[in-house]
C-alpha cells in the first residue's frame, strides 16, 4: 500500500468515526437520554443550539438536552446527510452535516413531521477517540407542506 493509500484509508477510518459521534447522539436522543447525546462532546465543549444561546461545557450541554426530552415521540427519527469533512490536522477535523427531525413535537408543542437542523463543528481525538469539541446549529428552512 503507497503513503497516499495509507492515508485515504486512515481518512475514512476518522469520517467513520465521527460519523458514529453523530449516531451516538441520535441514539441517545431517540432514547430520551441526555447524558449519552452529551457524552460525544470533550469536558468542555461548546455549543450554540438551534434556537441560540451558549453553553460551556458538558454538563451544561447535558442540561439543554434534557429540556429537549419531550419533544421525542414514539416514531421520532434522527438522520444525519451530506456529511463534509475537512481535516485541519490528522486529530482536528471541520465538519458539516444535515440532520432531519422526523415526527417530533416544537417547544410550543406543535407537531413537525420534518424539522431540517444544520450544524458546523470541531471534532478533535483525544486519547485515541473522536469527541465534538465546538458546535453551532441552526435551523434549515421548513419545506413546504402543500397547503
Amino acid at each position: 500500500m503507497t503513503k497516499a493509500q495509507e492515508c485515504e484509508t486512515e481518512a475514512a477510518q476518522d469520517e467513520q468515526a465521527i460519523r458514529a459521534l453523530k449516531d451516538v447522539f441520535a441514539r441517545g436522543f431517540l432514547t430520551k437520554n441526555p447524558r449519552l447525546r452529551a457524552s460525544i462532546w470533550v469536558e468542555d465543549g461548546t455549543l450554540v443550539p438551534p434556537r441560540g444561546g451558549f453553553l460551556r461545557g458538558r454538563n451544561s450541554i447535558e442540561k439543554l438536552l434534557e429540556t429537549q426530552i419531550g419533544s421525542v415521540t414514539g416514531d421520532s427519527k434522527m438522520t444525519f446527510s451530506n456529511y463534509r469533512f475537512r481535516f485541519i490536522t490528522p486529530d482536528v477535523a471541520f465538519v458539516d452535516v444535515d440532520i432531519t427531525l422526523n415526527n417530533v413535537l416544537g417547544s410550543d408543542g406543535t407537531f413537525r413531521a420534518i424539522l431540517p437542523i444544520s450544524s458546523a463543528f470541531t471534532a478533535i481525538r483525544q486519547e485515541g477517540a473522536w469527541f465534538v469539541q465546538d458546535e453551532r446549529a441552526y435551523f434549515g428552512p421548513i419545506p413546504n407542506s402543500g397547503d
